[in-house]
């Protein structure tokens, strides 16, 4: 037979996963997939009883410490191995929810794309994109994805590139910047949508609690035919509640979302580094492209050849995985409580600049 004839075995991700506990689960998503949920709650579970178990003998410890003074060593220690065993549980739980999400693109019929970090010519063959845009949005939603992939797509050359097969060639650290912007807007577009349709319910109902209506915050609540769109919705938030709504909840969906993005295009700080020890100084936006150009052409820094339909795969697929990442992690959190994010994404991005920003335009 023909081995180009015989389909590729599905892959989880470009990801990969080191825990016991997550490599266990990779093998049912492979091999035995109706059993995967099952597992990743099980093993859950288990983390959560063990931190509740060291959070009782660390109340118990500290008791004992009042009647008798414990040696500094032996307190150092203590704290030492706490730590420990906290990272090492943040790690399985980031892995599984990496897992998590990487699920539903296997329902979805999605297959992940491969790490493009070598660089060189790019192809990812034919999709439906069905699975990246209205099997998992709202129509409210799907408006604002299409939005965000064609003011990516304008960004990257001339109309010509419009054209499906059209080429272009882009410094890696530009496309794993658009991925992980991309990815982020996903993120927020997700939570700011759930918050959408449920006060736009809540306003169709009349069920806003018992504020008069005259006062009434809900912005739907004298909208019978729900008028206001999403965009709308959002151009209306105040600083406090951008700020909230453009951040990631927890720790670990951060940095199941820095794992994805690096495995798939390297470290974006480093390349970033590269890119601009290789631009050096510029005095306007001209010359900076003329010199990435040259920079490009002369293998200063690592490039890839995209055509316009693959770069649009690969935009759809971005904003998917952040807001696939959304509803695994508060399914997550429902079991385990996750670690609340203490940073914004500036390693996710090479900086932390103009997270989010789509949103509110």
């Amino acid at each position: 037979a023909d081995p180009s004839a015989v389909p590729e075995v599905w892959k989880v991700g470009p990801g990969d996963v080191y825990t016991g506990q997550a490599q266990k689960a990779m093998y049912l998503l492979k091999e035995n997939p109706q059993l995967f949920e099952g597992a990743v709650e099980e093993t859950l579970e288990a983390l959560r009883d063990q931190r509740e178990v060291e959070e009782a003998n660390k109340e118990q410890a500290a008791i004992a410490a009042g009647k008798e003074e414990p040696g500094k060593d032996a307190l150092v220690l203590r704290k030492r191995i706490e730590e420990v065993r906290a990272a090492e549980r943040q790690r399985i739980v980031t892995e599984m929810l990496y897992l998590k999400v990487c699920a539903r693109f296997k329902n979805l019929k999605v297959p992940l794309i491969p790490s493009i970090k070598s660089g060189g010519n790019v192809k990812f063959g034919q999709l439906d994109l069905k699975g990246l845009t209205t099997d998992i949005y709202s129509q409210d939603a799907l408006d604002l994805v299409r939005e965000h992939l064609f003011r990516i797509i304008g960004q990257q050359g001339s109309t010509s590139f419009m054209g499906g097969l059209a080429v272009v060639q882009i410094a890696l650290f530009q496309v794993g910047q658009v991925y992980a912007m991309s990815a982020l807007f996903g993120y927020y577009l997700r939570r700011v949508d759930a918050r959408y349709q449920l006060e736009k319910l809540a306003g169709n109902f009349g069920a806003w609690g018992e504020t008069d209506a005259a006062e009434a915050p809900n912005p739907f609540a004298d909208d019978k035919e729900g008028a206001q769109s999403l965009k709308e919705y959002i151009s209306n938030f105040g600083p406090q509640e951008v700020a909230r709504m453009t951040s990631i909840a927890s720790a670990e969906a951060q940095m199941a979302m820095e794992h994805q993005v690096t495995a798939l295009f390297g470290d974006l700080r480093i390349l970033k580094e590269k890119l601009v020890n290789a631009l050096g100084m510029v005095t306007s936006q001209e010359e900076a492209t003329r010199k990435l150009e040259a920079a490009i052409q002369a293998n200063e820094v690592e490039s890839i050849r995209i055509t316009s339909d693959d770069l649009r795969r690969l935009v759809l697929e971005a904003v998917a995985y952040g807001a696939l990442l959304n509803d695994s992690e508060k399914q997550v959190d429902t079991i385990y409580e996750l670690t609340p994010a203490s940073s914004r994404v500036s390693a996710l991005m090479g900086d932390d600049e103009e997270g989010g920003r789509y949103l509110s335009e």
